[in-house]
């Protein structure tokens, strides 16, 4: 996943609403949002097909309230294509997917130095209704930092106001907050009965000009929330799929889709 935006507000009747959206190779397999681990039963999540994990994992709060764990990528400060070359040698790297269903399911991260340098760098959010974390591992040091009441933007470098995604996003966002009540969290069917103008804004920005790192096809747009970068040899990189989560203290709800731009195409997940 490239870019989450994500809403916390402790004080909300819902707190934590988040707006996900997974930039990935286009061949790559996935599948939609579902109970896929036999052994996390109550983590819901689009699983790839891959290596087995997720971009993005809802726990669905039995005994524990619900939480989220989504993962970003990280780049280094201003890159704005995917880095191919792995830095971690093949005989010890682990996917970076696990790490969502972990999050999730713990509500921390607690790997140990050894085991975080089997991992290429990465941005975590462990999110619930009392708090939002992020955590960055940049292959030396990992950092831990609370997210601030309102909207934040985050992308491949982290937190980072000054992004150009961030810096165009974080106020259209922010002033299109939605603020659902407990019984319509409970109880809606469409997307935008929850999460208002959210998904809207999303759409119209896979309808227009993308961030292709000047590797095309048509005009680079860095401030895009959507990414179509051409790679060569019948590569792509593209925004495929966006997540929508909304928790409070008792409930959480997910929606889905596969086809950014259609607004038809959004689904809830049960």
């Amino acid at each position: 996943m490239c870019t989450a935006v994500v809403g916390f507000d402790p004080g909300a009747e819902v707190p934590l609403l988040v707006a996900a959206i997974r930039d990935e190779m286009a061949d790559r397999g996935w599948e939609r949002p579902a109970r896929h681990w036999p052994g996390h039963p109550d983590l819901i999540g689009g699983r790839d097909t891959r290596d087995g994990g997720t971009w993005l994992a809802v726990h669905a709060g039995a005994g524990t309230g619900p939480r989220v764990g989504a993962l970003l990528n990280g780049w280094p400060g201003g890159g704005r294509t995917p880095r191919l070359e792995p830095t971690v040698p093949d005989r010890r790297r682990r996917s970076r997917g696990h790490l969502p269903l972990l999050m999730a399911e713990h509500g921390k991260l607690t790997l140990s130095g050894t085991e975080l340098r089997r991992y290429e760098p990465f941005h975590l959010l462990g999110a619930d209704a009392a708090s939002a974390v992020l955590y960055s591992w940049d292959g030396r040091e990992l950092t831990e930092r609370a997210l601030p009441t309102g909207v934040s933007v985050l992308v491949n470098t982290g937190l980072d106001p000054e992004e150009p995604r961030a810096a165009r996003h974080t106020p259209l966002f922010a002033a299109t907050r939605p603020s659902p009540g407990a019984d319509t969290l409970r109880s809606a069917a469409d997307p935008a009965r929850i999460w208002g103008e959210w998904p809207r804004l999303v759409d119209a920005a896979a309808r227009g000009p993308a961030r292709t790192g000047g590797l095309g096809p048509g005009p680079d747009d860095p401030s895009s929330l959507v990414a179509r970068a051409d790679l060569g040899g019948g590569r792509i990189w593209a925004s495929g799929s966006v997540s929508l989560v909304a928790c409070s203290p008792r409930e959480a709800r997910y929606a889905f889709t596969g086809a950014p731009g259609d607004p038809e195409a959004w689904r809830m997940v049960r």
